[in-house]
């Protein structure tokens, strides 16, 4: 008979020690707080280092940043990557709103860190991130903590609307150009090398200098802005329209959207606004400001009143607003609409242009009534080149842009747009025409004796990516097409008028 004998082990097996960082955050970089961060950061290196069943791998600091973003977010970041390098196995956090505000940013970061082993644990909560019910507390909490920053940023903002309305200054702008805010006297203070700046500008507006040539002259003359950058059109003319070289202060001309974002946006009127006057003392006299005015008027009433976009267009990327641009090409004359960014010196955007007939033609399609200038505020072009119309009356809509920018050759074949896609010049159908790798659809009409079309042409794959965008599909598919498509027309302009079996129409329009 068998007999079984356990041997005992001879080396005691000894519990593996983990490695443990901390995490800590203060929003705001005041005396007060740096105090609570210096003390925090003392706390979790000696309960760490006093562990002996932990290996201290650091305390990680981030001071006078919110949480509803780890955007900015430098030593949280650091934390993340030293994490996904395997350098820590425990992360110690005083509470859930110190290592995030924002539920979504909160449960990525906790999900990512579960997937690579590492432990999450709020000593304020008691929770922690790899227990069964670590996530659902998580949630909730963190929800809890995101209504609460939004309700702190509510009544912030309410306490300085109140402030603003009982004349309190409070500026965020310490220093711009001629002025130095005062934190004692509560008021700006002039500096005058920068004031004589000042004037100089204000004179040249007056005697009719433009803007790109008052840049030139002060950036020439070595004069530069507060941030030391050259001066652009855009820059002096935020200055020149600026209410505070006359002693006076407009509040609230921007808000933020959202807290959560922190995306600010111009005020259009949807909050109130607070008009301060002899707040200070001014570098421009009252009667130099009025002739200011007078000068805007004059150089307003001198634009082309077919212009109707002026002033009415801006950029959904930068902000800026949309200028008209007119050019020469092949003795051809083009007008095109372009964010003011890409004719300012050291500035980009990657806004989308328009063809002034092209916004005529969206005007139409979209508004029911023709009297453009009463009926639209503003209209603003979003990065993907849709445009939102905000009307007199705030109603909003949408023109959907169905421009594809990038367009390259392959070799597709598609039989399905046979007999689908039709000339709106001479009428005759589109054929398909093989040359080489390069399979083109043209217009039958360019072969056919006493017609001469001149209509587009367009290759395969272009017509493939544009269906695909049309019917809002990932790629294209011959049977939605064959389901959805009754037919195309090519218009004269080149763009494409897709008709659907359903009866409704979309226009891809050729920028």
């Amino acid at each position: 008979m068998k007999k079984i004998s356990k041997i005992e082990p001879k080396i005691p097996v000894q519990p593996k020690r983990r490695r443990v960082a901390a995490y800590v955050r203060v929003s705001r970089s005041t005396e007060r707080l740096l105090h609570s961060a210096a003390a925090q950061i003392s706390y979790y290196n000696d309960l760490i280092q006093n562990n002996p069943e932990w290996i201290f791998s650091g305390v990680y600091a981030d001071t006078g940043i919110s949480g509803l973003s780890t955007a900015d977010r430098d030593e949280f970041a650091r934390l993340l990557a030293d994490c996904d390098s395997g350098k820590i196995d425990i992360i110690l956090c005083k509470s859930i709103s110190r290592f995030a505000r924002n539920t979504v940013d909160l449960l990525n970061a906790v999900r990512h860190l579960k997937e690579i082993g590492v432990e999450v644990r709020f000593e304020k909560e008691h929770i922690n991130s790899l227990s069964e019910d670590g996530e659902l507390m998580l949630t909730l909490l963190a929800s809890f903590s995101q209504e609460e920053s939004r309700s702190i940023s509510e009544n912030v903002k309410w306490g300085l609307r109140k402030r603003m309305q009982s004349g309190e200054i409070g500026m965020a702008n310490k220093h711009i150009l001629g002025y130095q805010y005062d934190d004692e006297k509560q008021q700006y203070v002039i500096i005058p090398k920068e004031a004589e700046i000042v004037r100089w500008m204000f004179q040249m507006y007056i005697d009719g200098v433009s803007l790109r040539l008052m840049a030139q002259a002060m950036n020439d003359a070595g004069v530069r802005s507060v941030l030391g950058n050259e001066f652009t059109e855009g820059s002096l003319r935020t200055l020149i329209f600026n209410e505070i070289y006359a002693g006076d202060l407009l509040r609230q001309k921007c808000f933020m959207e959202n807290p959560v974002t922190k995306h600010k946006v111009l005020n259009h009127g949807e909050l109130p606004q607070y008009l301060m006057t002899d707040c200070h003392e001014p570098i421009i006299d009252r009667e130099t400001y009025a002739k200011v005015q007078a000068e805007m008027k004059r150089r307003e009433s001198m634009l082309n009143p077919t212009y109707c976009f002026t002033g009415k267009i801006k950029c959904g990327i930068c902000g800026q607003p949309y200028t008209r641009k007119k050019g020469t090409a092949r003795g051809k004359v083009y007008i095109h609409w372009i964010c003011r960014a890409k004719k300012e010196k050291g500035m980009t955007c990657k806004s989308v242009n328009f063809s002034e007939q092209s916004l005529y033609s969206i005007c139409s399609e979209i508004l029911e009534d023709d009297n453009f200038e009463s009926v639209v505020k503003e209209m603003t072009v979003t990065e993907n080149g849709d445009i939102l119309f905000r009307l007199t009356n705030n109603e909003i809509k949408v023109w959907k842009n169905y421009h594809i920018t990038k367009f390259h050759h392959e070799g597709t074949d598609t039989s399905c747009f046979d007999s689908k896609i039709f000339c709106g010049h001479c009428g005759n159908s589109y054929r398909i025409y093989r040359s080489g790798k390069y399979i083109y659809w043209q217009c039958r009409g360019k072969y056919l004796t006493g017609v001469h079309c001149k209509n587009k042409n367009y290759t395969d794959y272009q017509l493939r990516q544009i269906s695909a965008y049309i019917m809002e599909t990932e790629a294209f598919s011959e049977t939605e097409f064959e389901q959805q498509i009754q037919k195309i027309t090519v218009l004269e302009n080149g763009d494409l008028q897709y008709y659907f079996k359903d009866g409704r129409t979309k226009i891809w329009r050729k920028m």
